[in-house]
């Protein structure tokens, strides 16, 4: 009776123990079935990505503030300083799924109906203003949202490449410039 009772609490035990690890055997076989290239890409991820994946994104309090401080370096500016571009362009850019895509995870595009993933951006501008502490926080978390919420699934459009600074400043302009569409236009959609 009491090895019936000892044999579910040993599995029981030694399934708890590998699920605390990152990846519990299944999922380390599943890694090496899946290809050298697959392996070594995971085995492969910036310091930065590694960090998120083996807290599972929710980085322990004490590694918040070097992990921060190492993301805020990878910040570049645009050449000319000015974070607020060409609203148009910038509105090219946040509504073109194949460029920033922006509009996918945000709501609040006049052009097209937004998500959910990300919070709504509704008139963006009318509602935090165009003071340079405004510019410079939305220019920031759009290069590299990791520098004010680590691990965020948002993509980090300047620190990843996938935006230059100047581009990046047309789309603040369009977040921001009260003449933009995004401010005077209602978003598409209902929320």
């Amino acid at each position: 009776m009491k090895r019936r009772f000892l044999i579910p609490l040993a599995l029981g035990l030694l399934a708890l123990a590998l699920a605390q690890r990152y990846f519990g055997e299944e999922d380390l076989k599943r890694v090496q079935d899946a290809g050298k290239a697959y392996a070594e890409t995971l085995a492969g991820q910036r310091p930065d990505q590694a960090l998120c994946s083996l807290h599972r994104n929710r980085l322990p309090a004490d590694l918040l503030p070097g992990f921060l401080e190492e993301q805020r370096k990878l910040i570049q500016y645009p050449k000319d300083g000015r974070l607020m571009g060409d609203w148009r362009r910038g509105g090219a850019i946040f509504n073109n799924l194949q460029k920033a895509n922006c509009f996918s995870c945000h709501f609040g595009s006049p052009e097209n109906i937004g998500g959910d993933v990300g919070p709504s951006l509704e008139q963006y501008g009318l509602n935090r203003g165009q003071s340079e502490a405004v510019q410079r926080y939305t220019y920031e978390v759009i290069y590299n949202s990791w520098a004010y919420f680590p691990c965020t699934v948002m993509y980090r459009f300047g620190a990843q490449g996938l935006l230059t600074p100047e581009e990046i400043a047309d789309v603040v302009a369009y977040l921001l410039d009260p003449a933009s569409d995004f401010n005077t236009k209602p978003a598409a959609g209902k929320r």
